[in-house]
């Protein structure tokens, strides 16, 4: 009763009233209380149920062929860009530990049907992402440790030790060392 004075006093004649009161009732209250829309369509979402399960779960809460068709196309939808992201992040990932080169990674965003200039500014910005990383260094012991095993030389060596922060008098000891 509240809700058709409600719709009166808003402007609408009683005919329209009843039929807004009958449509707001029928959507604030869904047909079973123990399920809602938003569970079927999660469940829809996470593959608990099928598209058909969860259109007839609708259809039983009252919901016309045009409500349920546009929601569960709108789940589809979502899960959609959901798998897309997940994939976007995944090739970051592949490109920023180097699995991936500049040239792998352009075809795997592009296998996902997205724009070019979204793969651009994807490349650029992750471009930035990997330069903005501090190189990786060996250890000193892994550095002398290569030095000793002559897989680098001893200039190779002492550029290592540098880079790491070592001063020279520090590199000359380790050096007279090996």
């Amino acid at each position: 009763a509240e809700v058709y004075e409600s719709y009166l006093q808003h402007g609408y004649n009683k005919l329209n009233a009843k039929r807004m009161t009958d449509f707001t009732v029928q959507w604030a209250t869904p047909a079973h209380a123990s399920i809602t829309r938003s569970d079927i369509l999660s469940a829809y979402k996470n593959r608990m149920i099928t598209r058909d399960e969860a259109s007839d779960l609708l259809a039983d809460m009252g919901e016309t062929y045009f409500h349920r068709d546009f929601m569960l196309k709108a789940v589809d939808y979502k899960k959609g860009l959901e798998l897309t992201e997940n994939k976007i992040k995944g090739i970051r990932n592949l490109y920023k530990r180097q699995v991936y080169d500049a040239n792998k990674t352009i075809d795997e965003l592009s296998k996902l049907d997205l724009p070019t200039q979204e793969v651009e500014d994807l490349m650029q910005q992750w471009y930035y992402e990997i330069k903005a990383e501090p190189p990786r260094l060996w250890t000193t012991a892994q550095t002398l440790s290569f030095i000793k095993a002559e897989l680098i030389t001893m200039d190779r060596g002492v550029t290592e030790l540098k880079a790491i922060g070592y001063d020279n008098e520090h590199i000359n000891v380790y050096m007279k060392s090996i």
